[in-house]
């Protein structure tokens, strides 16, 4: 298995409800629950759900979604 993850420097960003890693070598975005911490005080990572940038873009169902979610202004 590839650790991209661990070899990879991504692209990062904090919404302060979710973290989004761009990691553009290997093709996968992380959208990531905020880290966390654990009774004994611990930071824990929060829940990660990575998606294939190939595979969305071979998917026009999926493509849509992601495109419907971002405003696109053209200059109206």
């Amino acid at each position: 298995m590839d650790r991209y993850w661990e070899t990879e420097q991504p692209r990062t960003a904090d919404t302060g409800k979710n973290i989004l890693k761009h990691y553009a070598k290997a093709g996968k975005l992380q959208v990531c629950m905020p880290d966390w911490k654990n009774e004994a005080g611990e930071t824990r990572r929060g829940k990660i759900v990575t998606l294939d940038i190939a595979a969305l873009r071979t998917c026009p169902d999926a493509a849509r979604i992601i495109l419907d979610l971002i405003p696109f202004d053209e200059g109206d």
